[in-house]
């Protein structure tokens, strides 16, 4: 048997926080993995910019 795995987000759909980024019109929310490797970083990052735009997820 073989089996083949795929990162979803940025390969087979959009990745959601550019979209996001374009919706809110916050620009720092366009960081992906390209721009921060360790993820735990950026999703407090993420997390960071929600909270003082006042948005949750």
């Amino acid at each position: 048997m073989q089996i083949v795995c795929l990162d979803l987000e940025g390969v087979l759909v959009p990745e959601i926080w550019i979209e996001f980024s374009k919706r809110t019109g916050i620009p720092e929310l366009r960081r992906t993995t390209r721009d921060e490797p360790n993820y735990d970083t950026l999703m407090k990052y993420r997390l960071d910019i929600l909270a003082k735009n006042k948005l949750g997820l």
